[in-house]
């Protein structure tokens, strides 16, 4: 699962060792997997790396494995970047409405 809002400058330098992670488990990975991606928000640099887990997703699925993602989103355009991922990886997604979450930022 990732959760919460992405926003490094070098997504796949922040990412990398979620990428070892997946590298490693896709070795051995269960019988089937579901991944959930559960954004407030997220960058650009962000965008490139989610395309990237889904790709090794896809790998995971052509090796025979069951593949589902979860894509939770708040607002409309969260639901329309998952709607987009889903057409371009055409991997098994469930769309999940969730409540959109209180800031936390206090006013000075």
């Amino acid at each position: 699962m990732i959760k919460g809002k992405s926003a490094p400058e070098n997504g796949k330098e922040f990412y990398e060792p979620a990428l070892e992670w997946m590298n490693q488990y896709a070795k051995s990975p269960n019988t089937e997997t579901n991944f959930v991606f559960d954004f407030e928000y997220f960058n650009i640099s962000s965008s490139k790396i989610i395309l990237f887990i889904l790709y090794k997703l896809i790998e995971l699925q052509k090796a025979g494995h069951v593949v589902k993602v979860t894509w939770c989103y708040s607002d409309a355009y969260l639901l329309g970047a998952g709607r987009d991922y889903g057409y371009m990886v055409k991997l098994p997604f469930e769309f999940k409405k969730v409540a959109k979450k209180e800031s936390k930022d206090v006013a000075a």
